[in-house]
């Protein structure tokens, strides 16, 4: 983008700057409400090209004063322009690993003088987030904000991607400021939410998405449907949505297309009668899995499980063992919660997977083994235990893997930091695995401070069986995914675990989040092939594989 035509200032009829904003379409700018407030025309130019064009100015957010929420405003043109507009960045762009370390730019008109532009140079970071509405930013040596920035976009001048959009500055020590605040384009589009027409989304088509969104227009997310989300999602959103389609959007954003089948199929029955037919028809057009599958057609849906939680009783040693399963994103038949010593929690555990069974065995998808168990069991060889005892035929023969079972109670810090992070990795796409050498120095809380400094780190790949204090740190992070082989390293050198390092990264490093427990089961059986004498990744692997959204219900009495 050479010419930047995008950037405009804002003023009054009567002439005078206000501030700045940005074009987004041929006849449609952003700007601060506040910039804007009490008017309903204004006057906007884009410097070198076009002056004084008259512009209608519609609030979006509901701001009614400074510190409000919502300080957003669209300015709309009379005559389209034929100035190219800004490149907006999607959610894969907004996350702290794109944002960190990189320098943005912001485009100010003073209101002294409608030709006077001004430049900022600015970080910032969605770590630096207050009352989840604003980014802190703060300029580099050598800039500062002004009177004028507001409404200016946050830029990258080397591809053009507009991150956000400049609200306000700290003008306390005189008329320049060293730091401000802007909205994230993902906190815009939550006041506009025609911009989600314009963002480069990777679900569904562009013109799929429109019509979804204005069939939904004006219908506000309720009581109803927020029970309807929970029941679909596993828990209650962090924040509520405002409207209908902001929670059809967060379901479409971070979870399978299934899931969003499902919490269409609950919203129907919430709109407007005329509407109803509508939401049918669009579904049947779009959504593949909406459509009954031809005869024959393999069906799609998640694997079913059998989940296996393990709750440490307060007193005697014991554990609360609960077999539950999970079929079609919901919870199936479970068995009572029984209490037996530790040294009979193999035994309860096969018995109770073994008459679980019938639920599972025989529907046409797949289906694997959760452990939901706790942090010290994590690294128990599962696998090796029966899932018919009779034969003693081994777990290994599908997919297993492992879960903290802190996280199955819905309200738990981990079990929200662990669904941020999930769903990153489901918006990804790829597992894009981070290497843990065991040699690396991470001592104390440093492997504490790697974590929540790289929250876009998903996927945790170790040499060896990783350190407690590793393992706590990571499970406090909310990494959802983790693999290591529960061999020590204890050798002078490295050459093993890293070479069990390197093998097992690249094994899962393109894969899709859904597919590991697979990858998971297939090294495990290739390690049973290799040479005893010679190390192999899949030899006793471990995977934590952690999706917040397969969340049974606690056992009765269960303080959750």
């Amino acid at each position: 983008m050479d010419d930047w035509q995008w950037r405009a200032w804002v003023g009054r009829p009567g002439g005078g700057t206000l501030g700045a904003a940005f074009l987004v379409d041929a006849t449609r700018l952003l700007t601060c409400a506040h910039t804007v407030h009490g008017m309903d025309e204004a006057r906007v130019g884009f410097p070198g090209l076009g002056e004084d064009l008259p512009a209608r100015v519609i609030p979006c957010g509901g701001w009614r004063r400074a510190g409000d929420h919502g300080d957003v405003a669209v300015l709309e043109l009379k005559e389209p322009v034929p100035y190219t507009p800004a490149r907006l960045a999607g959610p894969e762009e907004l996350h702290a690993g794109a944002i960190v370390g990189r320098e943005f730019t912001a485009c100010g008109f003073p209101r002294h003088s409608r030709d006077d532009e001004r430049y900022a140079r600015l970080t910032t970071s969605p770590h630096q987030r207050m009352r989840r509405e604003w980014w802190e930013l703060k300029t580099v040596p050598g800039y500062r904000l002004e009177e004028g920035y507001s409404g200016s976009a946050v830029y990258d001048e080397l591809t053009g991607t507009v991150v956000g959009m400049v609200t306000n500055a700290d003008f306390r020590d005189g008329d320049r400021a060293e730091f401000g605040w802007m909205l994230p384009v993902s906190r815009i589009r939550r006041y506009w939410e025609e911009l989600d027409d314009l963002l480069p989304l990777g679900w569904l088509t562009g013109p799929a998405r429109r019509e979804l969104r204005e069939l939904l227009d004006g219908v506000a997310f309720t009581g109803p449907l927020g029970s309807a989300l929970g029941a679909v999602t596993g828990r209650p959103p962090v924040e509520a949505p405002r409207t209908a389609w902001e929670s059809v959007r967060d379901v479409a954003e971070g979870w399978p297309e299934d899931r969003l089948v499902r919490y269409l199929g609950a919203l129907g029955p919430h709109l407007p009668a005329d509407r109803r037919p509508r939401l049918a028809a669009w579904s049947r057009r779009h959504l593949a899995s909406a459509v009954p599958a031809p005869a024959g057609a393999p069906e799609r849906a998640e694997p079913a499980s059998v989940i296996v939680r393990l709750e440490r009783a307060t007193f005697d040693n014991a554990f609360d063992v609960t077999v539950h399963t999970w079929i079609d994103g919901a919870e199936g038949p479970s068995r009572r919660t029984e209490r037996v010593p530790e040294r009979r929690v193999r035994a309860a555990v096969e018995e109770g997977v073994e008459r679980s069974l019938h639920a599972v065995v025989g529907r046409r998808g797949e289906w694997m083994i959760e452990f939901a168990v706790p942090e010290g069991w994590l690294g128990r060889p599962f696998e090796e235990w029966h899932v018919d005892r009779r034969n003693r035929i081994p777990m290994r023969r599908y997919p297993v893997v492992v879960r903290d079972v802190e996280r199955l109670r819905p309200y738990s810090i981990r079990h929200d930091q662990a669904w941020r992070r999930w769903r990153l990795l489901r918006e990804r796409g790829r597992s894009e695995p981070r290497p843990v050498d065991c040699a690396a120095p991470r001592k104390g809380t440093a492997f504490q401070d790697w974590l929540e400094a790289n929250d876009d780190y998903c996927v945790l790949v170790y040499g060896s069986r990783p350190v407690r204090s590793w393992l706590t740190a990571a499970l406090n992070n909310g990494v959802p995914v983790m693999l290591w082989t529960r061999t020590a390293c204890d050798a002078p050198g490295h050459d093993h675990c890293r070479g069990n390092l390197r093998d097992l990264a690249g094994a899962v490093a393109d894969a899709p989040p859904g597919d590991l427990p697979r990858i998971a089961m297939a090294l495990r059986r290739k390690a049973l092939a290799a040479p005893k004498d010679r190390p192999h990744c899949g030899r006793n692997l471990t995977l934590l594989w952690d999706d917040p959204s397969r969340l049974p219900d606690p056992p009765l009495g269960m303080e959750v």
